[in-house]
């Protein structure tokens, strides 16, 4: 019985030392220029994306019944990427750190849910 004692303090131990790291803990480091993202019908998947400042390449993987693009609103509302139905397309667009609002311009998909954060390092 003792052992088993013994043995959960230790995991604890060690469970609570792996959570640790506070406020000295370093940066997550920036992802790279090349993200992907999953378009099926009505949803992105992931819908948070990071990447590195500067050219970033987006692969969007068309898997619904219909056309989906992204467009990044806080550059002026354009278009980098166009997929048909079963497409996996990529497309460019060059971008300063900051927080993004990516979203499907196609009528109604917006409005249904298709929209997400893009973070540039």
């Amino acid at each position: 019985m003792r052992t088993s004692r013994v043995l959960v303090i230790a995991i604890a131990a060690v469970v609570i030392a792996a959570c640790g790291g506070g406020d000295d803990a370093p940066a997550a480091a920036p992802a790279s220029g090349a993200i992907s993202v999953e378009a099926g019908d009505l949803y992105y998947e992931p819908t948070s994306l990071t990447a590195a400042a500067g050219e970033i390449q987006i692969t969007i993987e068309n898997t619904g019944a219909v056309e989906h693009d992204v467009v990044i609103e806080e550059a002026g509302d354009v278009e980098v990427v166009h997929a048909e139905a079963g497409e996996t397309v990529t497309g460019t667009v060059t971008l300063e750190a900051g927080t993004y609002t990516f979203y499907c311009a196609i009528p109604g998909h917006r409005a249904a849910g298709m929209e997400g954060t893009l973070t540039v390092q």
